[in-house]
């Protein structure tokens, strides 16, 4: 082993070291270590690969400079980045590695395209020939814009009903999550979505902007990942499941025309890139949720998820007929649903007994708070006391839904 070859590999055993420490860092959600660390793992990498600048030997001369670029791209160090690839792209490197690095080269030059984006600006990139310079074809670019107004009002109506103080006036302001486009960058093709207005600095409900962009994002990341059951956690309502697949199907690249459809925002002070790389021809076979004809407001569906609340249980008439509802500490209201002969035994041996109750979390358009039984076995008493003396206000009356 020559002195080259071993500090070669001292300098990139050391440079890893320090990326598993700025990796550390970013779980902490510490970007200020994240950064310090990268940028150390950067600098001992980059020497590591310009030893090898000179040297035919493959895959070490090419994986060196992806590595890297990678680095300086994750410290934001564009111009850097595309200086190593294009470095690693001069030699023989193979088609796998090539294959990666022209990926990379695609996100810096997307992030040297959106340097100005602000927390409330989300920017596509389209590839493909129907893509020029700074231009696009008005069909291709139309058909894209309306879809992605579709799945973020989806993402943020989701997100609204996760939210603990959830009501459904929050749905009202929906209307008011429409983007804009606000103008054109040089590039493949790019563009910036804006939300909000000059005169709205916030939407209701949500503490900035990155709780609409980001939740986008994540899936949209699912969905070209394949994660379909972790997509379905995060759009509860089956309808809205659907609509989302089917818009993600139309925003997908068809491989000639559009080849890449790629986005990027920033994201808590984090530069986020979502690339969207299935084509329109793969996604035939996509799950879809089993929905009748048209749902009703009273329709359900179990899912998989499993759920466990404690509280009393009560009953409520909602629209003249009678529910089993638990009613938690915290006075939200969950409704109990089953066979119709178990909801009668649950309510005649534990109507205003404090209860844990264990079932399946059901998904109902524009409600979500709801439980599925199959059996009286799945409610368990944890305090054999009536709710008189502590139970919290909701549960001291019976609930009017």
């Amino acid at each position: 082993m020559t002195a080259k070859v071993r500090e070669v590999k001292r300098l990139h055993r050391e440079a890893m070291r320090l990326a598993d420490e700025s990796f550390v860092a970013r779980i902490e959600n510490d970007r200020k270590r994240y950064l310090h660390f990268t940028r150390l793992a950067l600098e001992k990498e980059t020497a590591a690969a310009g030893l090898m600048i000179d040297e035919d030997v493959e895959p070490t001369r090419s994986v060196l400079h992806r590595s890297a670029a990678t680095l300086a791209f994750r410290c934001e160090l564009y111009e850097e980045a595309k200086r190593l690839i294009y470095r690693a792209l001069a030699g023989n490197a193979p088609a796998d590695i090539e294959e990666e690095l022209n990926d990379l080269l695609g996100n810096v030059k997307l992030a040297l395209a959106g340097w100005r984006l602000r927390k409330h600006e989300l920017q596509m990139s389209l590839e493909g020939n129907e893509v020029g310079y700074g231009f696009v074809s008005v069909n291709e670019l139309s058909a894209r814009a309306t879809t992605i107004h579709d799945m973020v009002q989806i993402a943020v109506k989701s997100g609204i009903r996760r939210m603990e103080n959830y009501t459904e006036d929050m749905l009202d302001n929906l209307n008011e999550v429409a983007p804009y486009i606000v103008g054109f960058s040089p590039g493949s093709f790019n563009l910036s979505l804006r939300f909000g207005t000059p005169l709205q600095s916030e939407l209701p409900g949500f503490e900035e902007f990155d709780d609409i962009i980001e939740p986008f994002l994540e899936n949209l990341r699912l969905f070209d990942l394949g994660k379909y059951e972790a997509l379905e956690e995060n759009i509860v309502d089956p309808v809205d499941y659907r609509d989302f697949v089917n818009s993600a199907k139309e925003l997908a690249p068809d491989g000639e025309r559009i080849s890449t459809v790629k986005f990027q925002a920033r994201v808590r002070d984090q530069l986020q890139i979502v690339s969207f790389n299935r084509l329109q021809g793969e996604l035939s076979e996509v799950p879809m949720p089993q929905l009748p004809d048209t749902v009703g407001e009273h329709q359900t569906t179990a899912t998989k998820k499993d759920e466990t609340q404690k509280g009393v249980l009560r009953v409520a008439d909602a629209l003249g007929k009678t529910e089993c509802v638990l009613v938690t500490d915290d006075d939200k209201k969950w409704t109990i649903e089953g066979p119709e002969e178990t909801l009668d035994e649950i309510v005649r041996a534990y109507f205003k007994r404090r209860v844990e109750v264990k079932g399946k979390r059901m998904r109902k358009r524009n409600l979500v708070d709801r439980i599925w039984l199959d059996n009286k076995e799945s409610v368990k008493i944890i305090d054999d006391t009536s709710d008189v003396n502590s139970s919290s206000s909701s549960a001291k009356s019976l609930l009017l839904e």
